[in-house]
């Protein structure tokens, strides 16, 4: 007959130390909430189109994207829509600009109110360099077209 011996085992609690798990979790979160942006706002820039920069981080919303490249080709949510004229209205721009507040008031009338996006907003990317009297032509433009608020896209430097 074979004896079995039995031992009874320590049994006391393990302590595990997870501060450094901790720390780690915790830079991670705050470089997570750092690099996070809450804009819907996707951009493709035009052909020939060198933007200003800026230190703001103001985050945009969706709106209609004017863009006028050196060429001073005028591009309108990235389809080209005709060159800005030496001087006078762009009745082009205009006209596409009130066509594309008509279809944002259409799709807000079907969406709730979480939803909605500014009809007033128009977001305008120009080139560095483009003379001022171009830049307020066009602001001009996107006004007589019901657009209210600007906002100038630029590059950032963060």
């Amino acid at each position: 007959m074979k004896k079995r011996f039995s031992r009874k085992r320590n049994r006391e609690g393990v302590d595990v130390d997870i501060t450094s798990l901790l720390d780690i979790l915790t830079i991670l979160l705050v470089f997570l909430l750092k690099s996070y942006n809450a804009s819907d706002l996707k951009l493709d820039l035009t052909s020939k189109l060198d933007m200003a920069d800026s230190e703001a981080r103001e985050i945009t919303k969706y709106a209609p994207v004017v863009q006028i490249n050196k060429e001073f080709k005028v591009f309108l949510d990235n389809k080209e829509i005709g060159r800005l004229p030496a001087s006078g209205e762009m009745t082009v721009l205009t006209e596409a600009l009130k066509k594309s507040r008509a279809k944002m008031a259409e799709l807000n009338a079907k969406r709730s109110a979480k939803h909605k996006t500014n009809e007033d907003l128009v977001n305008l990317v120009f080139d560095r360099d483009m003379d001022y009297g171009k830049v307020q032509r066009v602001m001009n433009d996107t006004a007589l077209a019901g657009y209210s608020q600007f906002k100038f896209i630029v590059r950032g430097n963060y």
